[in-house]
């Protein structure tokens, strides 16, 4: 399942949306940064950076301008494009690559054009930090552990460091589908029926144990038939209503960058038709020490 930071980087794609931040005050997800061509511009984007990993994730808003409110707490007042959003955007990643330490993996930006001019240079960059697993993260220039807790930055308490300091790295299971072959179906003459195979990738750096996941229940798809198809490697159960669950034992487990074949699906049509329709397919995956990562897939259709 996405995070908030990741939803909100997703959708901060056009100046319009960007614009839509104006009234807003800066909270736990986004800070909003003015750019001037100073070191203590890269100081402050570091900083900011550092507090965002070293809490759940954060996206960093350049070319908008924030300032305190009657409470204290900054409210974005207006846009303050940048001139040249390429060059800016090269100076932020590498400021976040030189001064925060041990660094980031997972840093995503782009830049987002004021205008649709041709040759236009002026906009806004956007910058995604991504929550970091295990020890935490300094900035150099300062040498402090910083944390975002609401709409500050604010440098990390002892016992907070501490305690990252002995963090496991956490795993982060995917699902993939992929469309396998077509077939006859062995206990119905004159029927064929499309396979899916389900796998799960451990993209994290932890191992993935107690590995699960589950699918959305569609009167199409069906699991293995176990007089004539190899089983489902995980037990399946129908204990959540509208969902199929799939669930991995205690010895099951998934190394990072390590992929299991989970089971394969079967997509069935009518017989007088020969195509097989598009359909959805909505996936959860959750282990131990993870919270459920939900997909969906588009399963095009096909015609024999």
């Amino acid at each position: 399942m996405s995070t908030n930071a990741e939803r909100l980087y997703d959708r901060l794609k056009t100046a319009t949306a960007i614009r839509g931040l104006i009234g807003q005050t800066e909270d736990g997800d986004f800070d909003c940064k003015e750019w001037r061509p100073h070191p203590s511009a890269r100081q402050s984007i570091a900083k900011a950076a550092c507090g965002f990993t070293n809490a759940t994730g954060g996206v960093i808003v350049i070319g908008m301008m924030a300032r305190p409110g009657p409470d204290g707490v900054d409210v974005v007042r207006e846009e303050k494009p940048v001139a040249d959003v390429e060059a800016v955007r090269s100076d932020v990643e590498d400021a976040i690559s030189k001064i925060v330490e041990p660094g980031i993996e997972g840093v995503q930006s782009r830049v987002v054009p004021l205008t649709i001019r041709p040759k236009s240079k002026d906009g806004f960059v956007v910058v995604f930090i991504p929550e970091s697993e295990g020890s935490p993260q300094r900035s150099a220039a300062s040498k402090e552990f910083y944390v975002r807790i609401g709409p500050r930055t604010l440098p990390m308490a002892y016992f907070q460091i501490e305690d990252r300091f002995g963090r496991r790295p956490h795993p982060r299971l995917v699902v993939d589908i992929k469309n396998d072959q077509i077939r006859p179906v062995p206990f119905q003459p004159g029927t064929r029926q499309r396979i899916l195979v389900v796998s799960v990738t451990n993209v994290g750096r932890g191992i993935a144990r107690f590995p699960s996941l589950r699918y959305s229940k569609l009167q199409v798809i069906g699991l293995p038939n176990p007089t004539y198809d190899e089983p489902p490697l995980w037990p399946s159960s129908e204990a959540i209503p509208g969902w199929i669950s799939l669930r991995g034992s205690a010895n099951d487990v998934v190394y990072p960058e390590e992929s299991l074949l989970v089971t394969k699906l079967f997509q069935y049509k009518h017989p007088a038709s020969r195509t097989f329709p598009a359909v959805t397919i909505v996936t959860e995956a959750v282990c131990d020490n993870m919270p459920p990562h939900r997909q969906s897939f588009e399963i095009e259709a096909v015609s024999e």
